[in-house]
């Protein structure tokens, strides 16, 4: 299932992509009609994967025996986040084969992770504001993986039976002053630097395996092509490695790395501009698409 999070009157609620009559509909979870489907559980995305989305799945119903007014169409939602406010958010870097070959380094012995605040997130659709005076700013295309229950030194045989499904996500990152401060934390969490969507897919939707093309593109220019089948320290891999120090709580985003073409290696650098807009692609998870600002555009 296509779980995603839409903005409502009464504040944000979640919802199901469903094909109904051939188009997109999104299944308002906070209906009347699927107070069994949810158990008590609030229409909250994060809530929901804390109460097992997968026994939610399972209680699904039919949209063609619900009401009309559970079903509505896509293009009169607007879509946030999956999880506008997720527990945790780790990021990999370094993390794909030809990416760190794009840089001249060998591959890391251990995963390089790095911390997202939440104050990061935005959703599909939703701007990316480049801070005054930040110098460049970098686009990073990776796939997102969600846990769904609590994950306390698990071994990568079992690591996969704690995933809640997969989304896009854009490490947009302030590759200047990272270079500077010789860490990743104040460069990475500007606000809007992590947009996630448009959608959190279960593992029944999508299959991480194989060779799934991951592209980023700012104004139709494709930046970067990779394939997921690229990365170094696999979905399974990362779960185990980060668990072992502290537990990873369910809703907690790992996003896995980015592919070669970042802005900082291009000749002269592809840094962001205000104006553009750039999309995250994978085939299987749709599209995130974002368009950029400059603070002074919000605040002038």
């Amino acid at each position: 299932m296509r779980f995603v999070t839409f903005e409502s009157e009464a504040g944000p609620r979640a919802g199901v992509l469903v094909l109904v009559d051939g188009g997109e509909r999104v299944l308002d979870l906070a209906h009347r009609s699927l107070v069994d489907c949810l158990a008590g559980t609030p229409a909250d995305l994060l809530a929901m994967i804390e109460a097992g989305l997968s026994d939610i799945c399972r209680r699904m119903p039919d949209p063609d025996m619900l009401p009309d007014d559970a079903v509505l169409p896509l293009e009169s939602v607007r879509l946030l986040a999956p999880l506008p406010s997720p527990p945790r958010i780790v990021g990999a870097a370094h993390n794909y084969r030809c990416a760190v070959a794009e840089r001249g380094l060998n591959s890391p012995d251990a995963p390089v992770l790095f911390e997202k605040l939440q104050r990061t997130v935005v959703g599909s659709g939703s701007p990316v504001v480049l801070p005054a005076g930040a110098g460049g700013v970098t686009y990073e295309a990776e796939l997102a993986v969600v846990i769904g229950k609590r994950a306390h030194r698990v071994s990568p045989d079992a690591a996969m039976d704690h995933v809640a499904g997969y989304t896009l996500f854009n490490d947009v990152s302030a590759s200047e002053i990272i270079k500077a401060d010789g860490n990743f934390e104040r460069g990475k969490n500007f606000s809007t630097f992590g947009p996630m969507g448009p959608w959190l897919a279960t593992p029944d939707a999508f299959d991480p395996a194989g060779e799934h093309r991951i592209t980023l593109s700012i104004d139709g220019d494709r930046q970067q092509d990779g394939s997921i089948s690229d990365l170094i320290f696999g979905i399974a891999d990362l779960i185990s490695r980060i668990s072992q120090d502290a537990p990873l709580a369910p809703g907690t985003v790992i996003a896995t790395g980015t592919p070669a073409g970042v802005a900082a290696m291009k000749t002269p650098p592809s840094w962001l501009k205000a104006g553009s807009v750039m999309t995250v692609e994978i085939e299987g998870l749709g599209r995130l698409t974002n368009p950029i600002m400059g603070e002074d555009t919000i605040h002038g």
